[in-house]
């Protein structure tokens, strides 16, 4: 499995448990969330801010950009 799709999945499970259909509560959300977030290490957290920044920077570009 590839990254980005374990990762996906991941985060999948973060929002709705795991059962994709299943809603939960935002505490449950929450937990776990910070347990995904703690199983990562500085390393992947650093990754995943550095990902984030540069998405901001190119949306800033493209606002820029069609502002012109």
């Amino acid at each position: 499995m590839s990254k980005m799709k374990e990762w996906s999945e991941k985060v999948s499970s973060i929002e709705y448990g795991s059962n994709l259909q299943e809603p939960v509560t935002q505490e449950e959300a929450q937990a776990n969330h910070d347990a995904w977030w703690n199983s990562l290490t500085d390393e992947q957290k650093q990754q995943l801010y550095d990902n984030q920044e540069k998405a901001f920077e190119l949306t800033i570009e493209e606002i820029n950009y069609e502002d012109k």
